[in-house]
């Protein structure tokens, strides 16, 4: 699932890493033109607007509202879109923000349409309170976790790529006193770790020389 284009979700050799898997990329619109320059075969893509769907393998996945900007260069800036989504299986649902800034009313109704969610992945890093409605921190998604009437929390988006003035840390420190004063149940483990839902928070940062 590839929510918009901007660099740091769509890498071209990420992309060229996968081409033998011969998966199903599902993103927003405008987005397959890229896979496609990437050596993703048309039929192996679908692109979706905001409350269209599909399924793959058994999964509902539906492309939802978000607030945040698109293209990889001036002269692409409206030529692609972006989406949140909702992955929905025979038993559990999941929310993936993608890239959002606070959108109470959207990612309330999100909450309204769907009835909640077992599992909210929203993004965390990359914030400034400066610079507008582009991405959330991680205040604004712990509210958007109770918006979207989660019941387990993953925070995303933090600490892989240094695009932010804030500490690389600061935004999972934070997200972890929200959770533990609103007694929010949190799931973030190290990069690459498979989870479950009782996994709790591996404070991996703390072992890197971090602050704690």
């Amino acid at each position: 699932i590839l929510s918009h284009d901007h660099y740091d979700h769509l890498d071209y050799w990420t992309v060229q890493r996968m081409l033998d898997r011969e998966v199903t990329w599902v993103t927003s619109l405008g987005c397959g033109a890229h896979l496609e320059a990437f050596g993703v075969p048309a039929s192996q893509i679908r692109e979706l607007d905001w409350w269209q769907e599909t399924e793959v393998k058994g999964l509902r996945i539906v492309a939802t509202p978000a607030r945040h900007f698109q293209g990889r260069g001036p002269s692409a800036a409206s030529q692609t879109f972006w989406s949140s989504w909702v992955i929905e299986g025979p038993t559990q649902r999941v929310f993936f923000s993608g890239d959002s800034g606070p959108h109470d009313e959207g990612f309330a109704e999100i909450g309204e349409r769907f009835g909640g969610f077992d599992l909210t992945m929203i993004e965390i890093g990359a914030w400034h309170s400066a610079w507008g409605n582009i991405h959330m921190g991680p205040d604004n998604a712990l509210r958007t976790h109770q918006l979207l009437r989660g019941e387990t929390f993953m925070p995303v988006h933090w600490g892989t790529f240094n695009l932010a003035l804030h500490a690389w840390d600061e935004p999972i420190r934070r997200a972890i006193e929200i959770a533990d004063r609103d007694g929010i149940q949190m799931l973030s483990q190290t990069f690459g770790q498979t989870v479950h839902r009782e996994s709790g928070v591996d404070p991996f940062w703390r072992a890197r020389g971090q602050r704690t």
